[in-house]
């Protein structure tokens, strides 16, 4: 399955779909046309291994009973690191680069990227931890209007979470859980994550502070952790245009809307002990923009 694309870029051409907040690329548990929510497959290495599935058995065979999760005091640290600041690119050179990537090796993005996007890859291959076993990429090249986002969420969450999609899902009475407790407090350290962002206009926010709420063991949205987190109100720090920063899966963000019109470049740099398969296309869809009250043509 193909993990990059390339194609010529204008403003007409930039797909749009309706906001809904439902969070397509943060756990959608809805099924959509564009986005199979069977996209990728996963296997369980410790780093995403739900051991906290051993505590519950299934509820029933009633499909309107849920199980009760316990409680549990989830600290999150909020590791936020600028690497480096690169020139701001110009809105031309954003938009000829091309080619976006989604779930690709390294090395095989440097050999597929744009310049724009080459010259970051380099960069971010410098500041790589080599922890892992696994370095992917994923990027997207998208043209906003005021007030668009990037992803179908604001939402305050955490990359790579344990989710758990399949029939141990649905015998607890849930279509999608995330492990929160496993995360959390697992011996196995989350993947961690470069990502960079080429403009002002649309900026990721950050969490600038330890946060500690809590939390069910298991979560089925970021909803109910987003409204704690806005709860705290912690100090948060828009990226920086043409930075480069690190965090990690237990760093706190969330898109916010474009505050201008214009072309992003946004990549994010995986490092991870899992093997990520693709067993159907997402790369299509992955640079959709989402906006207020767009309806389909």
């Amino acid at each position: 399955m193909n993990t990059y694309l390339k194609v010529e870029r204008t403003e007409e051409a930039q797909k749009v779909a309706a906001f809904t907040g439902e969070g397509a690329y943060h756990g959608s548990t809805k099924t959509r046309d564009i986005l199979p929510r069977e996209q990728i497959y996963i296997p369980e290495v410790a780093e995403m291994f739900p051991s906290t599935l051993a505590n519950y058995s299934q509820v029933s065979d009633s499909t309107s009973e849920k199980a009760a999760f316990a409680n549990f005091l989830a600290r999150f640290p909020n590791l936020y690191e600028v690497k480096k600041v690169l020139p701001i690119p110009t809105q031309e050179e954003i938009r000829n680069d091309t080619v976006t990537f989604c779930w690709c090796p390294l090395e095989q993005a440097i050999q597929e990227a744009g310049p724009l996007t080459k010259s970051v890859l380099q960069e971010m291959e410098r500041h790589l931890e080599r922890k892992k076993k696994f370095v992917y990429i994923d990027s997207k090249i998208q043209y906003f209007q005021p007030n668009d986002l990037p992803v179908d969420s604001k939402l305050w969450h955490v990359d790579g979470t344990i989710a758990v999609r399949d029939q141990r899902a649905t015998d607890l009475g849930y279509t999608l859980l995330h492990d929160m407790r496993a995360r959390m407090r697992g011996s196995a350290a989350p993947p961690t994550y470069l990502a960079y962002q080429s403009s002002h206009h649309c900026a990721t926010q950050f969490a600038m502070e330890p946060v500690s709420v809590t939390l069910p063991d298991f979560i089925p949205s970021f909803d109910g952790l987003d409204r704690l987190v806005r709860e705290i109100n912690p100090t948060v720090q828009a990226q920086p245009a043409g930075s480069i920063v690190r965090f990690d899966g237990f760093s706190l963000h969330r898109a916010v809307p474009a505050q201008a019109a214009g072309w992003r470049l946004w990549i994010r740099c995986i490092e991870t002990d899992r093997e990520v398969h693709l067993n159907s296309s997402i790369i299509h869809c992955y640079g959709t923009v989402f906006r207020t009250n767009h309806k389909e043509k």
